[in-house]
């Protein structure tokens, strides 16, 4: 079997093992690949060792597979990605050292590994970095600082890392390219949210469960006269467009664009907002 011109493969919740994968490398069957989703399927360490047969590949997931750091080795040979998507509790700083080889990566998301401020250090040297997820590890405001060096990113998540207060904050305000920041379940405050007046090209802003945000309206108002690109600022759960700021004289395309991604993440977060009108 030979389906050379299939370029992306999904397999998300298939029940698949390293079989496949060996089948599908060993022989070739999709030269042509450009993106594979592998996420949710019984794939391990073995099947991923079979990544360097697909030489093309841009985009790949990985995510909830009962994989290791040693994975992340397989993965540094493929010279083209662009995306990888990871999620596993065994997911470490050592295996992050591997990842610096990937000059082409532009988009890193670890949900659940244990990731600490080491591993910001070597993650902040790839600076081809636009959009990182570093989301329930253990990144704290020295790792917030090391991450500031990546000036090229445009969207960063640092949610459940609770070990960030107001100066790990102070610290990323750097990133003035910045088009999307969460920092949800962080130590951060009220107090903190004077830093991002720099952050002109913010549009949305997400700290679900930090302190005293959630009933602090002053935070919003500041935010809004601040920042002029700012678009969402979700805080709370409560209704189905809470703290959405909408500028009526955007382009409709980007509008749409704006709203379709902020519903597409309320859904995974179970979140909610209230839509505020701008004149």
């Amino acid at each position: 079997m030979n389906l050379s011109a299939l370029e992306e493969l999904n397999l998300d919740s298939c029940s698949i093992s390293d079989t496949a994968i060996t089948y599908l490398a060993d022989n070739n069957v999709v030269p042509n690949l450009i993106s594979l989703d592998l996420s949710d399927t019984n794939v391990t360490d073995l099947g991923l060792s079979k990544m360097t047969k697909f030489t093309k590949l841009k985009r790949l997931s990985v995510f909830f597979c009962n994989i290791t750091d040693a994975s992340l080795r397989s993965i540094s040979k493929l010279s083209e990605l662009e995306v990888l998507n990871l999620d596993s509790r065994d997911i470490t700083d050592d295996g992050l050292v591997h990842l610096r080889q990937l000059s082409n990566l532009r988009s890193l998301d670890i949900f659940s590994g244990r990731i600490t401020d080491s591993g910001c250090a070597i993650i902040a040297s790839i600076t081809s970095l636009e959009s990182l997820e570093l989301c329930g590890g253990a990144v704290g405001d020295f790792g917030c600082a090391l991450l500031s060096e990546l000036e090229n990113l445009r969207h960063l998540n640092l949610s459940q890392n609770d070990s960030i207060t107001n100066r790990g904050a102070a610290a990323l305000a750097i990133l003035t390219n910045l088009r999307s920041l969460n920092l949800s379940y962080t130590r951060v405050n009220a107090s903190g949210v004077r830093f991002f007046s720099g952050l002109r090209h913010l549009q949305s802003l997400t700290l679900f469960g930090c302190q005293d945000i959630a009933n602090d309206d002053h935070y919003v108002d500041t935010l809004v006269n601040t920042l002029p690109s700012l678009r969402c600022v979700r805080s709370q759960r409560s209704s189905d467009f809470e703290g959405m700021i909408v500028n009526c004289d955007e382009d409709d395309e980007e509008f749409d664009s704006i709203i379709q991604d902020y519903l597409e993440h309320a859904r995974s977060c179970d979140s909610a907002d209230k839509m505020i009108l701008q004149e």
